[in-house]
C-alpha cells in the first residue's frame, strides 16, 4: 500500500499531468466555442467527434503511453530504482503494484475527461441530466476497461525499449488507428475494437448517433460482432496475461543504476 501510495503521488506531480490537464482542456474548449456561434454545432455530432472519436483513439491510448511506459524508466532516470529493489518486496510485486497504481491514475484522469466533455457538449440542455450523463457513466466503464488494454500494453513496452514513446505513438497510429479500421479479422488483435463493440452495445446511443457510429467504424451488422461479455473479459484476460510477462521478465531482467552518492 505505501508503494501503491507512493505511485499515485509521483504521478499527480510533473509535467505529464500538466501536458494531460491542457490537451483535456482543448476540446472541451473546442465543444463550448462550437456551441457558442450563431449557428451552434448539433450536440450529437459533438458528443460523436469529441467523446467517442477522439478520447478513445486518441486522449486515452496516449494517457495510458505517458505514463506506464515509464513505470520503470523514470525510477531508473530518477535513480530510486535502487532503494526499491533493496526493499523487501519480491520483484514482480513490485512492478505489478505500480503497474496497477498507473493504471488507477490513468483510468481517473480518463473519467473526469469523460465528464468534462459532456459537460462541455450538454450543460444547459434538456438532455444533459436525462441523457447525457447516465450514458457518460457507460463511456467511463468502457473507457476503463480500455485503459486495463493499454496499460499493460504500454507497461510493457515500456520494459522492452528504451524508446517506448516512439513505439507507442507509432503503435497508437498504426495499429489502433489504421489497422483497426480495415474490415478484416486482424482488427480483433486491436483495443479499440473491443471499446467499439462496447460502446455499440453498452451506450444507449440514439438511433441516429448509433447509425453513424457503425458506418464511421465498419460495423454494420452487429450480430457478427463479439458479445459484451466477450469483450469485457477478452480485455480483462488480456490485461492479466501480459500484466504476469511483465512482471516476470522485471524480475529476471539486470538494471543498470546508480545511487546519486556513488561516482
Amino acid at each position: 500500500m505505501a508503494l501503491f501510495d507512493l505511485t499515485v503521488r509521483q504521478h499527480t506531480h510533473g509535467r505529464r499531468l500538466l501536458v494531460l490537464i491542457l490537451l483535456y482542456l482543448l476540446p472541451c474548449a473546442l465543444a463550448v466555442l462550437l456551441r457558442s456561434l450563431p449557428h451552434p454545432a448539433p450536440t450529437d455530432a459533438l458528443e460523436f467527434a469529441l467523446v467517442l472519436t477522439l478520447l478513445p483513439h486518441g486522449l486515452a491510448p496516449l494517457t495510458a503511453l505517458l505514463y506506464t511506459a515509464g513505470v520503470v524508466s523514470d525510477e531508473v532516470e530518477e535513480q530510486t530504482l535502487t532503494y526499491l529493489l533493496l526493499r523487501s518486496i519480491p520483484r514482480w510485486e513490485l512492478f505489478l503494484t505500480k503497474l496497477l497504481a498507473t493504471m488507477c491514475m490513468t483510468a481517473l484522469l480518463v473519467a473526469m475527461a469523460v465528464l468534462a466533455l459532456y459537460t462541455s457538449i450538454y450543460a444547459g440542455t434538456p438532455q444533459f441530466w436525462s441523457e447525457a450523463l447516465p450514458r457518460a457513466g457507460g463511456v467511463i466503464a468502457v473507457a476503463t476497461l480500455a485503459q486495463v488494454g493499454y496499460c499493460v500494453l504500454f507497461g510493457f513496452l515500456g520494459l522492452v525499449t528504451r524508446r517506448a514513446l516512439i513505439g507507442g505513438i507509432a503503435y497508437i497510429v498504426a495499429v489502433e488507428g489504421i489497422l483497426a479500421n480495415l474490415d478484416f479479422v486482424g482488427r480483433s488483435l486491436t483495443v479499440v475494437y473491443y471499446v467499439r463493440t462496447l460502446s455499440l452495445r453498452w451506450l444507449d446511443l440514439p438511433t441516429e448517433q448509433l447509425r453513424r457510429c457503425q458506418d464511421a467504424w465498419g460495423m454494420t451488422e452487429l450480430d457478427k460482432l463479439p458479445s459484451s461479455s466477450t469483450c469485457a473479459l477478452g480485455l480483462l484476460g488480456f490485461g492479466a496475461a501480459v500484466s504476469l510477462v511483465s512482471a516476470l521478465w522485471f524480475a529476471r531482467s539486470e538494471f543498470r543504476v546508480k545511487t546519486p552518492g556513488s561516482d
